[in-house]
């Protein structure tokens, strides 16, 4: 019984650990595309033609000309506030669903179940850390004049109450837990559709999966960032943004942004799981990640 719980600690630990290791690699390197992404769509929103027509190249350089090379990563401190606990918290999640479901079996998850939890823990990680979701979709938009993240939430809280602090939650959870969802089930039926576990594996799966659940999902990523960025305009309300792309873009208006969205979750998840599968199995647990099982013992 000690044994059984010691490995379950050590795997939960390390599913944390490995978790916020690719969180933080993955968002330090590929910032510059979520600054961009949410520049597009904002360029969008504003309905300006001149700025629609701008694509991801042309926005990359106007960044750095008009604004400096730094700029590429502003929001970077609220994005690992978010991404490095929201990554370990998702990780750490998974694993504790899937050890209850799968309950000292060593088969793999089927699809259905692969979805229900990847949803389920893309939910609890997106609700506890909304505000800093918030916080960096006004960060990377550069019209907020916050000094940091602490004053933001102050700033956010005082002049929006609580709920401005929830801003778009259900566009973003439409956006995440979709997202989770497909990429986690892609990427598992992937895995186990190929012999053997390198990384090499385990890149090209989640670049893959990554890919597929980017384009599912863009729409309510265009629809949270409007939100974010206009609350006034919105007062909170999902339909009225919705809406709103519809009349001044049509249906081309919520894939504004696509590309370097593509790019950045494409190239990020495929990075995370990597280095998720790699730490995994340095610490000796859960070797062969398409098999996602503990050792439970009642």
């Amino acid at each position: 019984m000690c044994s059984t719980r010691k490995k379950r600690h050590v795997s939960f630990l390390g599913a944390f650990v490995s978790g916020a290791s690719s969180g933080a690699c993955s968002t330090v390197l590929f910032q510059p595309f979520d600054v961009v992404k949410t520049r597009l769509q904002e360029n969008a929103a504003f309905g300006q033609s001149t700025q629609q027509r701008r694509g991801m190249i042309q926005v990359f350089g106007h960044i750095v000309q008009k604004e400096g090379p730094k700029t590429l990563w502003s929001g970077l401190i609220p994005s690992l506030w978010r991404c490095v606990p929201g990554v370990a918290i998702y990780f750490t999640s998974l694993e504790v669903m899937q050890s209850v479901l799968l309950e000292g079996g060593n088969q793999p998850l089927d699809p259905w179940h692969a979805l229900v939890v990847a949803a389920s823990a893309r939910c609890v990680a997106g609700v506890l850390l909304m505000p800093f979701t918030v916080i960096k979709t006004r960060f990377e938009s550069g019209h907020f004049k916050y000094k940091n993240v602490a004053e933001a939430l102050s700033s956010i809280y005082r002049l929006e109450g609580g709920r401005g602090l929830m801003t778009g939650l259900g566009a973003t959870l439409a956006r995440d837990v979709p997202f989770s969802a497909v990429y986690y089930a892609v990427y598992t039926q992937l895995k186990q559709l190929q012999p053997g576990s390198t990384m090499g594996k385990s890149f090209s799966c989640g670049l893959v999966a990554g890919i597929v659940a980017s384009v599912v999902t863009h729409p309510a990523d265009v629809v949270k960032t409007s939100m974010q960025l206009f609350p006034s305009r919105y007062q909170h309300r999902t339909r009225e943004a919705v809406l709103s792309v519809y009349r001044r873009l049509g249906v081309k208006g919520f894939f504004s942004g696509l590309m370097p969205r593509l790019v950045r979750r494409s190239l990020v998840s495929a990075l995370s799981w990597t280095v998720y599968d790699k730490v995994r199995e340095q610490n000796h647990f859960n070797r062969k990640r398409s098999r996602l099982y503990f050792c439970f013992q009642h």
